[in-house]
């Protein structure tokens, strides 16, 4: 019998509250996870216009820390922690930090580049849920995503990224702009990081 694979980690804002109080996420913002903040950097500024960046899984504000003054104030930071908010929202006096369910947020305007910085793996049917948020990009506007592969390939978590990949890729909804390995020697670990523009002839 073929092994199942799981389709998304489930979570609840009362766990994320308690980590972020817990301080087990300050780790994003070490040296280890710069390279991969950096490269999604890259395409932001590659992508961004006068829409701006709506950052889907926010966290404590890390990707809005590399932005430029220009840049900031079309960004909007969305993420799950009540706890993540209060952090990142005490980096700037503008209202563009909102506490927020990724699977049942609407976005409230359209935008340039739409950030998921490993926060996919918490969305069910991932293709169809990129493609909800994909009705709220400008025209030409790109979806960037970075997952985390995991060093143990026995991890249920480590197929469950591969399959996300898989399905973004090969569903049909979407044009594979840019795709990325990013590998930290250092630290051993590894992200893929993917630019997807929507494909305007298949059907939805």
């Amino acid at each position: 019998m073929e092994k199942m694979i799981q389709d998304f980690i489930e979570s609840s804002k009362q766990q994320w509250d308690e980590e972020y109080k817990a301080q087990m996420w300050d780790y994003l913002s070490d040296m280890t996870e710069y390279a991969r903040y950096s490269v999604v950097y890259g395409y932001i500024r590659k992508f961004a216009a006068t829409e701006g960046i709506l950052d889907m899984g926010c966290g404590a504000g890390n990707l809005y820390d590399l932005l430029t003054e220009q840049e900031k104030p079309a960004y909007v930071g969305v993420d799950l922690s009540e706890e993540a908010i209060k952090i990142a929202s005490g980096k700037t006096d503008s209202p563009i930090f909102h506490c927020a369910d990724i699977n049942h947020y609407t976005p409230p305007r359209s935008f340039d580049v739409i950030v998921f910085n490993e926060s996919l793996q918490y969305v069910p049917n991932t293709p169809a849920k990129l493609l909800e948020y994909a009705e709220f990009l400008t025209p030409g506007g790109v979806i960037v995503t970075s997952m985390y592969s995991h060093k143990n390939q026995q991890d249920p978590d480590y197929a469950m990224v591969e399959h996300k990949i898989q399905e973004m890729e090969t569903c049909g909804s979407f044009e594979v702009v840019d795709k990325v390995s990013l590998f930290n020697h250092k630290a051993g670990l590894k992200w893929y990081i993917h630019v997807l523009k929507p494909n305007n002839t298949a059907k939805k």
